[in-house]
């Protein structure tokens, strides 16, 4: 009775902490870091029986039980999984078990995802009086590592609605420099609304056009063909990228990050008069052409104040405007790379909490992965409403563009 006491006590303590450490009593991530230790627990079990099966080889694994933990957070749902001869339990709970669907390498990944580093891993593992020893572990990262390869070089779908990139820049440990790096995030929106990241890609420096090359080629490489419309910010060189790995698709400039030039290059009153016109712009124009062109007559107002400036935004007028062609309502998905950036911002937190920088590549698109997870579980589990909504306007506008790109080349 006692040990289970201090089992329960131990757990207990290490989910707050974790809790506390990363997120407050009312910050609005708490509950799905929540879902995060129900898979940390879950996971440190199936290792356990893992690690069990392997120094008992004439047992064999029976299946998983439900149960309900009580913790300080509420209750976890948890997976306990069982053997046939039922001498095996999991040491981390004090009693009989069920079933776990996720591989028992998300708890690596959890632990990665909330800036453990190896030495708090082992010390965690040691504190719940698990029998890993360091080579057990060591295989479970390794394991991890084959599963984000796996994801890395899986097979994408030959059609896309859209592609939305952004490129993360940030420091990661490279041997024993830190160095400055550019991870290039994919989301991708097929023809049925459902979102997916297709790809991620890290790279010592700052983004130029050979980088966002090779990212293109990969994507094509794994099956990407054809994709409708790109929506990225104005990187270096990233038009003729696109221009050259999907000649077809529609190009869009990412429209906030047009607006937060403005501010950049503009006084105050002036940014915040040209923005709001903008904007009028943006929502009030039933097509691309006039968007064009009431843009290019909003840019000449300025021009003689901000020659430089606002000569780049007319060389690509085009391009801010190019989701302007789509249905109206589905406008908001792909004018913009917020989309991406939500993800990139959680991952900056992370980044902020584990001292400012990443200690590997790995540990990066780990983090990226799990969000990638996450969201799949949760709000990209039934694709985008209005996107599915307008199915088949996407596919007409996608089969028109195609066949008669076909015929013409």
């Amino acid at each position: 009775m006692e040990k289970d006491i201090i089992f329960e006590t131990v757990k207990n303590m290490a989910i707050e902490q974790v809790l506390n450490t990363y997120c407050s009593q009312d910050d609005p991530n708490r509950p799905a870091l929540k879902q995060l230790l129900e898979h940390l627990l879950n996971c440190i079990m199936l290792s356990e029986r893992k690690i069990y099966l392997d120094k008992n080889q004439n047992d064999k694994g029976n299946g998983f039980y439900d149960r309900m933990l009580s913790t300080p957070v509420g209750n976890l749902e948890l997976s306990v999984p069982r053997t046939r001869t039922s001498n095996f339990r999991p040491s981390v709970l004090p009693e009989p078990y069920k079933r776990v669907d996720s591989s028992y390498t998300d708890l690596l990944m959890s632990l990665v995802a909330n800036g453990y580093s190896e030495s708090l891993l082992i010390q965690t593992l040691k504190s719940l009086n698990l029998p890993y020893s360091e080579e057990e572990i060591t295989k479970i990262k390794n394991d991890l590592k084959n599963e984000l390869q796996l994801f890395k070089q899986r097979e994408l779908p030959e059609n896309a609605f859209a592609l939305i990139i952004d490129g993360y820049h940030c420091e990661i440990r490279d041997n024993s420099k830190v160095k400055q790096a550019t991870c290039y995030v994919v989301l991708g929106i097929d023809l049925e609304g459902k979102k997916d990241i297709f790809g991620i890609y890290t790279f010592f420096g700052k983004e130029n056009k050979a980088d966002w090359m090779k990212v293109f080629e990969d994507l094509i490489t794994r099956g990407l063909k054809k994709v409708l419309i790109i929506v990225s910010d104005d990187f270096p060189g990233i038009i003729d990228a696109v221009k050259i790995a999907y000649p077809y698709a529609d190009h869009q400039l990412c429209f906030v990050h047009l607006q937060r030039n403005v501010k950049r290059h503009m006084t105050k009153e002036d940014s915040s008069k040209f923005n709001k016109e903008l904007e009028r712009v943006r929502l009030s124009s039933s097509d691309i052409d006039e968007a064009v062109s009431a843009f290019n007559q909003l840019c000449n107002e300025y021009l003689p104040k901000y020659p430089r400036f606002l000569k780049g935004l007319l060389d690509k007028a085009e391009y801010y405007f190019a989701h302007i062609k789509y249905p109206e309502e589905i406008r908001k998905h792909i004018y913009t790379t917020n989309a991406v950036e939500s993800i990139n911002s959680i991952i900056e937190k992370i980044r902020i909490k584990s001292g400012g920088y990443f200690q590997s590549t790995e540990i990066l698109e780990i983090n990226i992965y799990l969000q990638r997870e996450n969201f799949k579980r949760g709000k990209w589990k039934n694709g985008v409403p209005l996107i599915k909504h307008h199915t088949y306007e996407i596919l007409q506008l996608f089969n028109l563009r195609y066949e008669l790109d076909t015929q013409n080349s």
